[in-house]
């Protein structure tokens, strides 16, 4: 993967050494690609996919933390332009906002009441999968989301040496704090909490998927249909420690039936 991204005119463009141009440019179109459905936290509820499908506070998912993206999106007409990110496992820093462009105010789009709206926005990408091996972006550029993954960042960071093959699993939540100004009471913000730890072999299925879909695209071909998770050769390890009574409880439940159908989703 390419450690660093830089501005295009509506495309993405790569600034690293050591590679062809042609392997960058395909990385890095690669690497900001929507991997599974999008993960969002909007006005304090979890939603993923186009229909929006509502997604349960406390829900569980393995969180790959060497595909973490940082950096910046331009947004034009409501769709991104240019990406200028990078991988954190990479030590990307990402550039400052003047180093972009783009400083007028007065040639920005305006937002729903009528407000200039900065064209570019920080945003983070979080790859993830849940119990069946099926994909999610968690994307985020609001405050509370990169808030809550700085935090993921700062917890995952004191254990990884503890943990080196690997990745957190997380609990999904929702927190809240009074706004200094009463007249938006209680604002609403996502968390992510480390509840548990799985092997970063859970991620081998969807990297093989990714790898013959490439491959189908450039012989030409469909693209396969993707396997369903009951057929999967690998499966996520289990949790190996359950941060609560109730979601041990949820987890021998699961085991002892084999038929029920928990919201865990690492």
């Amino acid at each position: 993967m390419p450690n660093d991204l830089t501005k295009g005119n509506g495309s993405t463009t790569v600034a690293t050494a050591g590679k062809d141009f042609f392997t960058q440019y395909g990385e890095a179109i690669r690497q900001t690609t929507i991997v599974g459905k999008l993960l969002k936290f909007s006005k304090g509820d979890w939603s993923a996919g186009e229909a929006a499908e509502p997604i349960e506070e406390g829900t569980f998912f393995t969180a790959n933390m060497d595909e973490l993206l940082a950096g910046w999106v331009r947004w034009k007409d409501n769709k991104p332009t240019d990406h200028v990110m990078g991988r954190i496992v990479d030590g990307y820093q990402p550039p400052k906002r003047n180093e972009l462009g783009d400083d007028d105010s007065d040639q920005w789009e305006v937002n729903e009441d009528g407000e200039a709206r900065d064209p570019w926005q920080m945003t983070n990408y979080l790859l993830l999968i849940d119990s069946e091996s099926e994909p999610y972006t968690f994307t985020t550029s609001s405050r509370g989301g990169l808030n809550a993954i700085g935090e993921l960042c700062k917890a995952y960071g004191k254990a990884m040496r503890q943990h080196p093959d690997e990745f957190p699993v997380i609990e999904i939540g929702v927190g809240s704090y009074l706004h200094a100004n009463k007249a938006y009471g209680r604002i609403k913000y996502p968390t992510l909490e480390i509840v548990g730890w799985t092997n970063k072999s859970v991620f081998d299925n969807l990297a093989a998927s990714r790898a013959e879909e490439d491959r189908s695209e450039e012989a030409g071909d469909p693209a396969p249909a993707p396997t369903p998770a009951s057929k999967q050769a690998a499966k996520p390890a289990p949790m190996k420690k359950a941060p609560t009574a109730a979601a041990a409880a949820q987890a021998t439940s699961k085991s002892a039936s084999g038929k029920a159908k928990s919201k865990t989703r690492f």
